[in-house]
């Protein structure tokens, strides 16, 4: 079989996503004994929300990187209820970062594209 018949046929293939994470939300468990128990459902549920990203710090702070407000809220629902068995998670303020900055005015005429080509 050829290697393009092969990934054809494969039945789990990475996915292609049109958007890019921005919220930023950093969690720790209430009760420090229960950290286990919590990187267990953070794995767990980014493996059920495709668009999260895990990232832990070099502070050890656990953050997940998200799209959007309603679909972090749910991510987080799910953590606390289905992945941890209700293990108190604190959560920090949702950061969004934004990487355009314009740091001077040119003389000429310039246009940038969003990565999903829409804007």
């Amino acid at each position: 079989m050829s290697p393009e018949v092969a990934e054809q046929l494969s039945v789990f293939r990475p996915l292609n996503l049109n958007t890019t994470p921005v919220i930023k939300v950093a969690c720790e468990p209430l009760n420090p004994s229960d950290l286990p128990k919590m990187k267990d459902g953070l794995q767990k549920v980014c493996k059920s929300y495709p668009a999260i990203q895990l990232k832990v710090e070099e502070s050890g702070e656990h953050v997940l990187i998200g799209t959007g407000e309603l679909y972090m809220d749910s991510a987080f629902h799910d953590l606390r209820t289905v992945f941890t068995n209700n293990t108190e998670v604190k959560l920090s303020e949702p950061f969004v970062s934004i990487a355009e900055t314009v740091a001077d005015t040119s003389s000429v005429k310039c246009v940038c594209e969003t990565p999903n080509k829409k804007n």
